[in-house]
């Protein structure tokens, strides 16, 4: 495995470059705009040619379109990738080199979060910006798991207010001089870039623009007490950390967004004892008896949560997936793949959703969890480069 925070080699380089251009060249849609530039031999040429003059090269803004949607349809945990060609791809690759690039960036991103809500019709997109440098270098970076997301405050009887997941990250906020107004469960977490290295203020953006924050309140249609949990949850799912890789280049920030399968907020997020722990509460607002785990009363009660979740987005008009549809579409996605020669790799614990697992047809399948590295998405080291932390899994860079 090449440590990702390392530069390329260019025999490396090219050999990922070439691969993904054999998989523009073998779909129907991007291979004329290869023809368009002259075929895949003349673009490998120059191809090579600019790698052996800087170290990289640069793709064109058709190979960033196709590029970002086939890291889409190559991810292995993903069920929702058989939409992966109305992934909508904007090219923000200077904003670093604007002469505020924090308005830049910020501006960016704010229209990304509202195009995406889009009246509550999630429309999948992704904003790339600057690739990794030859040297490993970063220009433009985010402190953000997400960029919608919820705070983790530390309280002094050592419980959390909020999302557990979010603590050390609300450390970081609060010593970089964020103040919030208010402590909350659901408190959001405002932004912070990283660009050349240097982090930048604070930004409260959702404090200062409340309606950015679009927030789905969960009731029940058949639990009126429900209502009194007080629990909710955002509507735009929109990943800041993960870095894209298109034919050997690393794009270390590129903000992308579907929208949510249910049992993501209700059986994970909302669910987890390491996260909100709800299921106690909704089991004592159903009157369910908790002594014993035989009566059923955790499934119970995890099933009536995301009941709530799926009721609740819906009531509110906004897109969310349950795990059944979802599951058959991805299978269909699957077959039909088939049918073309191509195999979906997949990551089986991923794709089988936390609930009523073996009621969906990934549960009765097996996949091949071999990752395609030349163009993907990866974890990353947060914030940040780091020499030589190569984990090992395949999943990271």
């Amino acid at each position: 495995m090449v440590d990702s925070q390392d530069a390329p080699p260019i025999n490396n380089l090219f050999s990922e470059a070439k691969a993904f251009i054999a998989c523009m060249e073998a779909d129907s849609i991007a291979n004329r705009m290869l023809d368009a530039e002259g075929g895949s031999e003349v673009r490998l040429n120059a191809i090579a040619q600019e790698i052996e003059r800087s170290g990289t090269y640069t793709h064109t803004p058709k190979e960033l379109q196709f590029g970002a949607r086939l890291a889409w349809r190559n991810s292995n945990r993903c069920i929702g990738r058989h939409l992966w060609r109305s992934l909508e791809v904007r090219d923000f690759r200077d904003a670093h080199a604007a002469t505020n690039p924090t308005d830049a960036v910020n501006g960016a991103l704010q229209s990304h979060l509202n195009d995406a809500f889009n009246a509550g019709r999630i429309k999948s997109i992704i904003s790339v910006f600057a690739p990794r440098r030859p040297d490993g270098s970063d220009a433009l970076r985010m402190a953000n798991h997400q960029l919608t997301r919820y705070a983790g405050f530390r309280m002094a009887d050592d419980t959390v207010l909020g999302d557990p997941h979010s603590v050390e990250l609300t450390d970081q906020c609060i010593e970089y001089g964020w103040s919030p107004a208010h402590r909350t469960q659901f408190t959001p977490l405002p932004w912070q870039f990283i660009i050349e290295g240097e982090r930048t203020p604070i930004m409260d953006v959702f404090e200062e623009q409340p309606d950015l924050f679009q927030e789905v309140h969960l009731t029940h249609p058949d639990i009126p007490e429900f209502r009194s949990l007080n629990l909710k949850w955002y509507a735009v799912p929109l990943l800041s950390d993960m870095a894209m890789k298109i034919g050997g280049i690393v794009y270390p920030f590129a903000p992308f967004n579907g929208f949510y399968m249910g049992t993501e907020i209700g059986a994970r997020n909302l669910s987890d004892k390491d996260r909100y722990n709800a299921l106690p509460a909704v089991a004592k607002v159903m009157g369910m008896d908790t002594s014993s785990n035989r009566s059923l009363w955790l499934d119970r009660a995890l099933v009536e949560l995301n009941r709530a979740v799926l009721y609740s987005f819906d009531l509110a008009g906004i897109t969310i997936g349950d795990h059944h549809t979802l599951g058959e579409q991805f299978e269909a996605f699957c077959q039909a793949e088939s049918r073309k020669n191509r195999e979906v790799k997949g990551d089986w614990s991923w794709l089988v959703p936390p609930m009523s697992g073996s009621l969906t047809p990934q549960f009765h399948r097996s996949y091949d969890n071999e990752v395609v590295r030349h163009t993907n998405f990866f974890y990353q080291e947060p914030n940040a480069p780091k020499k030589n932390k190569a984990s090992g899994c395949p999943f990271h860079l």
